[in-house]
């Protein structure tokens, strides 16, 4: 999500760095847009892990390196894969 951004510039971001994540822009000063207070959104970076259903399932304010998100989306694969 960016926020405190417009989603015109959210759309280049994600054009030229082709990202394959939904993305959001949070209308105005950083922090005070809708989502933002829905997400209870205290600081960005703020990365967030939601499982199939949509809830949030992990939450790192501040942000948080690749292995512990890794891991995080490691288990929640685990959790929905169907033994054969």
């Amino acid at each position: 999500m960016n926020v405190g951004g417009n989603a015109k510039n959210l759309k280049d971001v994600v054009k030229k760095e082709n990202l394959t994540w939904r993305s959001f822009a949070d209308p105005g000063d950083a922090g005070q847009g809708p989502i933002a207070g829905r997400w209870n959104l205290t600081s960005t970076p703020t990365f967030y892990v939601l499982d199939a259903r949509g809830v949030i399932r992990r939450k790192w304010p501040g942000g948080a390196g690749p292995e512990t998100i890794d891991a995080a989306l490691d288990q929640l694969i685990k959790e929905v894969e169907v033994p054969r």
